[in-house]
Formats: structure tokens, C-alpha cells, sequence
């Protein structure tokens, strides 16, 4: 998938769970607090890799 500039995960729900991965995760988009804040600055490649992961703790997420 490309990625055009300005997309983002963001679904403008900022909401943490503290039994999820120790609150650090946006249970809205699913990002790390690390993702979030450099999202804007991040190349194609690491927002391809940073979506993978997000797939992957909304699966986690879903499951408990």
C-alpha cells in the first residue's frame, strides 16, 4: 500500500487501557506513544512497518 503525505492511523480517539500492554498503546489507533508523536516524520518504510504492528496489537487487543 502507498501511503500518501498526509495519512495517518489517527481516528481521533485518544484512549488508553492500562491492562494493554501497560497503557502505552492508543486503543484508538493502536500506535505506541513513540509512533504518535514521530508519525510525521517517519519514511514510507517505517510507516509500512508501523502499520503491520498496529494490525498486529489490534488483533492482540481484540482477543482479550
Amino acid at each position: 500500500m502507498k501511503l500518501n503525505k498526509t495519512y495517518s492511523p489517527c481516528v481521533k480517539i485518544c484512549k488508553y487501557d492500562s491492562s494493554f500492554m501497560a497503557g502505552m498503546v492508543c486503543i484508538g489507533c493502536f500506535r505506541e506513544q513513540y509512533e504518535i508523536t514521530n508519525w510525521i516524520n517517519m519514511t514510507e518504510k517505517d510507516k509500512q512497518k508501523a502499520l503491520i504492528d498496529i494490525n498486529t496489537r489490534k488483533e492482540k487487543y481484540l482477543q482479550i
